[in-house]
């Protein structure tokens, strides 16, 4: 009989059941993307010089946020973590893989950046990390699944399973490196998803899709190629979709599929429960939270890790290297920054036109002195300056290009362009003067001054890719301080409008 009681006594009791009518929290998912190597803390336009994000702060408010529900919890990451800033890149990426191990990640999308050191670079970084990286729609050309490519993985905790499945932009040939990807495929989204998706919702509790691919919200609506993908897959197979690439704060329904995107560089953690509630069944409420810095006592694990990563690039990334008159801001289809890079390019590659891809400016540049370290993250990519020659009427190919969506997605300089976009696409300029006020001739030829990306058929002009060209000898960001230097500090960066919008 006591052997009987003390054996009653050691083993506890089991859950009690929930009470009809109060809430059950089944799963919590956290959720970033995007983090673009932001390591340390920083400061927005909108957070009123409160500092935001940082690992060291991003590990607490996590561990908070799955304390707080006092249920099961996982933690994902919807891809392009590395690329962005000297801390990360002088080291691949090292530094994001050994913090995002720190943070207990468990599952992460493959973003089109963590191909812009190859594959092979890519692969080491997967075998560094303690969680999975997932990607569904990603093969050879061949159609073959290469033997690193993970296209869904299962998690298993608290007695809960779930099944997330990973997927890559299909823009990624154009977003990265184009000769990083060949010989790879990126096959529409919901293709995807639908090959493994039965699988995976045998196995699992909850079926989550991790998806480098967004999606952007006004006053009005959402759109974008992940709200296409929901409208495309079934409701009662798909849990959530948590989507990244656009570094845009979502939280919408679409095909009753909730769909949530937490910006980018750690600026927002997504929070979604899955709730029992009570006599209404499940439901799925889902928030966004602003990691403060300040609201919480930072990881010191983390933040000495930090410390050290950027005492080592101090040296390079403190170094003055020019003055800003005022703050520029990437804020408008055609900014201050843009043109003063696109200026850059044209002056020290000496060419008739210089041209940068929007894509390619990842950062603004605050008044006053400015930092090697603080332009490394404008221009982060290290592409090589090329100079390409083509005809007038090549050139104004690459302008229709500029334009394909209606609005530039490109920085000028050495042009005045004007385009009316209410006409078909490729023939959307109407006219084109070059500074020294000629007419462009269609027949005459002119330098072009570009990134390598750009002149490699990235961000789509693929036109480029054919013609005559020499490498001007400088990386961009070289360019850049080079021509800063010769400016009268501080600089006031050029305020012309270069693209003219006609039919307004």
């Amino acid at each position: 009989m006591l052997r009987l009681l003390a054996l009653l006594l050691a083993t506890p009791p089991p859950p009690a059941a929930t009470p009809p009518g109060t809430d059950s929290t089944l799963l919590r998912v956290l959720a970033i993307t995007d983090f673009h190597g932001a390591l340390a803390p920083r400061t927005w336009p909108w957070s009123n010089g409160r500092a935001v994000g940082g690992v060291a702060a991003l590990k607490p408010w996590l561990d908070s946020l799955a304390r707080e529900c006092g249920c099961t919890s996982v933690r994902l990451d919807a891809g392009d973590e590395m690329q962005g800033t000297p801390i990360s890149n002088f080291a691949y990426g090292r530094p994001v893989i050994a913090a995002f191990n720190a943070l207990g990640l468990d599952a992460a999308a493959v973003g089109n950046d963590e191909f812009d050191w190859t594959v092979d670079t890519l692969r080491a970084r997967m075998r560094e990390a303690r969680y999975r990286f997932v990607t569904a729609n990603v093969s050879d050309t061949a159609g073959r699944i290469p033997d690193w490519v993970l296209p869904w993985t299962l998690i298993h905790r608290g007695g809960v399973t779930v099944a997330v499945i990973g997927l890559t932009t299909r823009s990624t040939p154009t977003s990265t490196r184009p000769q990083h990807v060949a010989g790879l495929a990126f096959e529409d989204l919901a293709k995807a998803v639908r090959r493994v998706l039965p699988a995976a919702r045998d196995a699992a509790d909850f079926v989550i899709v991790l998806a480098h691919e967004g999606a952007s919200c006004d006053a009005t609506a959402c759109r974008g190629e992940i709200l296409d993908l929901a409208r495309a897959l079934d409701s009662a197979s798909v849990d959530l979709i948590v989507a990244g690439h656009t570094h845009r704060l979502v939280n919408t329904v679409v095909h009753g599929i909730p769909v949530v995107e937490a910006g980018s560089s750690g600026r927002a953690i997504a929070v979604v429960d899955f709730v029992r509630a009570g006599s209404l069944g499940r439901q799925v409420r889902v928030r966004l939270e602003t990691p403060w810095a300040d609201a919480v006592t930072p990881d010191r694990d983390l933040a000495d890790a930090v410390a050290r990563a950027q005492r080592a690039v101090d040296s390079l990334t403190g170094r003055t290297v020019g003055a800003l008159r005022t703050t520029l801001r990437r804020v408008g289809d055609e900014h201050a920054l843009g043109r003063l890079l696109a200026d850059a390019y044209r002056n020290i590659g000496r060419a008739d036109v210089g041209l940068v891809n929007n894509g390619g400016i990842r950062a603004d540049l605050p008044a006053g002195s400015v930092t090697y370290g603080a332009l490394f993250e404008v221009t982060p990519f290290q592409n090589r300056l090329i100079v390409v020659t083509l005809t007038g009427l090549a050139l104004r190919e690459v302008l229709e290009h500029a334009l394909a969506d209606g609005t530039p997605h490109a920085h000028i300089s050495g042009l005045q362009v004007w385009y009316d976009p209410r006409k078909p696409k490729g023939r959307r300029v109407t006219r084109v003067r070059l500074s020294s006020g000629r007419a462009l001739d269609p027949r005459r030829r002119y330098t072009l001054a570009v990134p390598d990306f750009v002149a490699d058929g990235g961000a789509g002009f693929a036109m480029l890719t054919s013609l005559p060209r020499t490498d001007a000898g400088v990386v961009d960001i070289d360019a850049a301080i080079a021509y800063l230097s010769v400016l009268p500090q501080p600089v006031s960066a050029p305020s012309d409008d270069r693209f003219h919008r006609q039919g307004r």
